[in-house]
């Protein structure tokens, strides 16, 4: 066979590649919903919340991925030696977005609550075993099934970048295979950001129970705030750094636009001595020792006061100057609309206005 001959070839495979998984991805869709979601026995002892927890979107992922197949199998039924899955792919996305973005976001809460309620309710584990051993399951535990989701849009991105490397270039078929390649990339990506903003949140909202205020109460929590470093540093309150009764740890918190500066308090707790905006900031190095036991030492400038900190290596004293320094832009999440965040016993749950995601 020509190597022309042999893409083909190897592009038809990848091609019915992607029929055949999606319609093996949706038995076992139909499996977890089927067996766990739609059981009586769970839907007896799990409250509405954390059946929203444990399975959010999962009849939503099962809907979407049953109507791609069955488009895929019109096209192959329409003509099976030149049926294409790229223009499906894409004609999909949007839809896929809507349901694979929340879910995927989701999923580390999913296991949480997967995971507490295993370790808390004797009853859950029993039911869930139970199910578990349906002969329908083949011995797959409810969580492989949990993960389905995650690991089929991955695999299809990469069918799909196979199909890419397999096609004729400057065609058609290579323009429709590249487009469907980077809808798929960029859904992962807006994922992964999603998670990475849910993650932001939840960290604000922990540490927004954990602080109260000695000087002028900051609002913790915002969509556009980042955590970029944290971390105990000695402060030098007498310059001439004879007496250690005159020194105090302290604790900054550094965010991509606040820095808090604390006393830490028993139980985890914090209170908060002074803040500033990052813009405000001023960081100095002293190159120098003072005296023999002082080294590691830099100046912090804040808008009412300049404080002489002291770090326990000096690679440490490097990279609070390093992150001090630097400027941090405020973040667009325009992509994700209209969060709100409240702080639960055990969990957040956040709705985002488009995606009503829970987590």
């Amino acid at each position: 066979l020509s190597n022309e001959m042999k893409h083909t070839f190897l592009k038809k495979v990848h091609q019915f590649e992607v029929v055949t998984s999606e319609a093996s991805y949706c038995r076992s869709l139909d499996i977890v919903v089927e067996n766990f979601v739609m059981a009586k026995q769970l839907n007896v002892i799990l409250s509405s919340q954390d059946k929203n927890w444990l399975f959010s979107r999962l009849n939503d992922v099962r809907a979407i991925s049953h109507s791609f197949l069955s488009h895929l199998e019109q096209a192959v039924e329409k003509d099976i030696m030149r049926f294409t899955v790229c223009d499906t792919i894409i004609k999909h996305c949007p839809r896929f977005r809507n349901v694979y973005v929340p879910y995927l976001t989701n999923q580390s809460y999913q296991d949480k609550t997967y995971q507490r309620l295993m370790e808390e309710s004797h009853e859950f584990r029993r039911v869930v075993e139970k199910l578990e051993r349906n002969p329908v399951c083949q011995r797959l535990p409810l969580r492989s099934f949990l993960i389905l989701p995650f690991q089929r849009i991955t695999r299809l991105k990469l069918l799909v970048q196979n199909i890419v490397k397999r096609t004729a270039p400057k065609t058609k078929d290579e323009a429709q295979a590249i487009k469907a390649m980077k809808l798929l990339e960029k859904m992962i990506q807006d994922s992964n950001e999603s998670i990475s903003q849910m993650k932001n949140i939840e960290s604000l909202v922990t540490l927004n129970a954990k602080v109260d205020f000695e000087c002028r109460t900051l609002p913790l929590i915002s969509q556009s705030r980042r955590l970029v470093r944290e971390g105990p540093v000695t402060e030098l309150r007498d310059f001439s750094l004879k007496d250690r009764e005159e020194e105090r740890n302290v604790y900054m918190h550094l965010f991509n636009d606040y820095l808090l500066v604390s006393l830490r308090k028993e139980g985890g707790r914090f209170t908060v001595i002074d803040h500033a905006p990052v813009s405000d900031l001023r960081v100095e190095n002293c190159r120098f020792k003072l005296h023999s036991l002082q080294k590691n030492l830099f100046h912090l400038h804040m808008p009412q006061k300049a404080l002489l900190l002291r770090t326990d290596t000096q690679a440490n004293k490097l990279r609070w100057i390093s992150a001090l320094s630097r400027p941090y832009p405020e973040i667009d999440f325009s992509a994700v609309q209209g969060m709100c965040t409240s702080c639960f016993k055990r969990n957040c749950r956040v709705k985002v206005n488009s995606l009503m995601l829970i987590i």
